[in-house]
């Protein structure tokens, strides 16, 4: 629903259309995830560095999808 928040009474109402919610990730829960996705890879990046060239984006997402996968 709407909100009409008038501050000052000269001033015009002002609608307030959305409200910011609590962020729906628990931090803490993410942190230890985080944690053990890097102890997984160890010093190697998701994706080498570097340009690459592709000649369809079939080929590019099946490139990317190997490169994360790799172990």
């Amino acid at each position: 629903m709407f909100n009409y928040v008038c501050m000052q009474p000269d001033e015009h109402a002002m609608k307030v259309v959305g409200r910011k919610g609590s962020p729906k990730v628990n931090v803490e829960t993410a942190n230890g995830f985080l944690k053990m996705v890097a102890a997984g890879r160890g010093n190697r990046p998701f994706m080498p560095k570097g340009v690459w060239r592709f000649k369809t984006f079939e080929e590019a997402d099946a490139w990317k999808l190997k490169m994360i996968t790799r172990r």
